[in-house]
């Protein structure tokens, strides 16, 4: 049944009212702000770390560098990933109450999150998933964007849309597994995590199940695109589904775990991976055939969003996918591999944002070539990047150094190390103009009624 708005498939047939579009609103500013912000951040991780220019920061380049590391990996992944599932639930299911305190709370939370880094205050912790500068306000700021979020994803489950549809059945597999998250850093902090004072340990196993949150929103993504590109969703309905409760199959597990060993053990830490490992490659191969199949078979629109958007989207997650096999934890195919995943992440956000987020609040003009060129410099430059790291490392450069202690001495360590800095120019060029085409978007007026 379509509604008289014309609006994508998987919405209501009754529409959004004002209400409704302006919470919407809401989220995807915030989701689209926490990338403008993690790209100033970027910026000034870029001027600590030259000569001269560093001189011009209100604050000790040395001391702030990793703050904003953190502040920066946070915004870009964690904010922006959590404001896409805040929004797309309050989608799913319109709740005025709870999509608005939702939001308001994950705002508060954010600006928390930047009181003590753009202040140059708390001890940063480069832990894996969650990075965290250990002040009061920041810790806060996380637990009211958790607490935000958990809003409209609770309105959701607990009073499940009567038209169903394949968004529904994915966002509400999101949110299940994001509430499973939260229920581990609970258990870890309750656990031991909190007497060890290990961040790591704290956010280890929640960490590990945001992963699937953010596969689950990935796969929902590529059924959307795919069902704007091809007329079909890739997948059956009954194929999705079965698809959707492996996912949560695979997550519930996690909990549990914490009552088998401690929290701070390394037992935990090796349980969670192998629960990584063996719970969530499946599905992503699954759907990722079925989209595959459909481009086969075409039609193969290279002026569609929708159509561009899935295809960089896919293929930079198996590229992903592909490093993850040789990645060793040790030098930078490990970086390779989790860029390029979370470029095909991105990349599937980017493509829902403006075919189908956009048009439900009345603003569809996804289809313009800077749009479509956008995805092309950052999923392009990604793949670059990513490629760089991989080669990179199979000459032995080590992760999370610069400088001369990178040794590069051999062609081949500088050829991939030259492909990782071109590749990374041309992504953050794509990802500017996207964050700038989708704020401009977000603020105009509607284009139709």
């Amino acid at each position: 049944m379509k509604d008289t708005l014309q609006l994508p498939s998987g919405v209501p047939p009754v529409g959004f009212d004002q209400t409704t579009r302006r919470i919407l609103a809401g989220w995807l500013f915030l989701a689209i702000g926490s990338l403008a912000v993690a790209g100033g951040l970027a910026l000034l991780l870029a001027l600590a770390r030259t000569p001269h220019a560093q001189d011009w920061l209100p604050w000790p380049w040395e001391s702030f560098f990793r703050k904003a590391l953190v502040a920066h990996v946070v915004f870009a992944f964690v904010v922006w990933y959590l404001a896409m599932l805040g929004g797309l639930a309050s989608a799913t299911r319109p709740g005025r109450l709870t999509g608005a305190s939702g939001l308001m709370l994950a705002v508060v939370g954010a600006l928390l999150l930047l009181i003590p880094t753009l202040s140059n205050q708390g001890e940063p912790s480069l832990n894996n998933y969650v990075p965290v500068l250990v002040h009061p306000l920041f810790y806060a700021g996380l637990i009211c964007l958790a607490a935000g979020v958990a809003l409209p994803v609770l309105h959701l489950l607990a009073r499940p849309p009567v038209w169903g549809g394949g968004l529904a059945v994915g966002v509400g597999t999101a949110g299940m597994l994001y509430l499973l998250a939260l229920l581990c850093f609970f258990l870890a902090w309750f656990g031991g995590a909190r007497e060890s004072g290990s961040n790591e340990q704290l956010f280890w196993g929640g960490g590990h199940l945001l992963q699937f949150v953010h596969t689950a929103l990935l796969l929902t993504a590529w059924q959307l695109l795919g069902e704007q590109t091809f007329g079909v969703s890739p997948l059956p309905p009954k194929a999705w589904h079965a698809v959707c409760a492996l996912l949560v199959l695979a997550g519930l597990p996690g909990p549990l775990l914490y009552a088998f060993h401690a929290a701070a053990s390394e037992e935990l830490r090796q349980a969670f991976t192998r629960l990584y490992w063996i719970g969530l490659p499946i599905p992503p191969v699954i759907v990722g055939l079925a989209v595959l199949r459909r481009i086969v078979a075409g039609p193969r629109n290279w002026h569609s969003t929708a159509f561009v958007g899935l295809v960089l989207s896919i293929t930079l997650f198996t590229l992903g996918g592909v490093f993850g096999g040789f990645a060793n934890g040790g030098d930078t195919r490990t970086p390779a591999h989790y860029h390029a995943a979370i470029g095909g992440v991105n990349l599937a956000f980017m493509g829902m944002f403006f075919v189908f987020l956009l048009p439900l609040l009345l603003k569809n003009d996804g289809q313009r070539r800077s749009v479509r060129l956008s995805f092309w410099l950052y999923g392009g430059g990604q793949a670059l990047f990513s490629l760089g790291m991989f080669l990179a490392g199979t000459a032995g450069v080590g992760r999370k150094i610069a400088g001369a202690e990178q040794g590069l001495d051999s062609l081949i360590k500088v050829i991939g190390m030259a492909l990782t800095g071109a590749g990374g120019a041309v992504a953050v060029t794509g990802g500017v103009m996207f964050v700038w085409l989708a704020l401009a978007r977000l603020s105009s007026a509607p284009t139709s009624q």
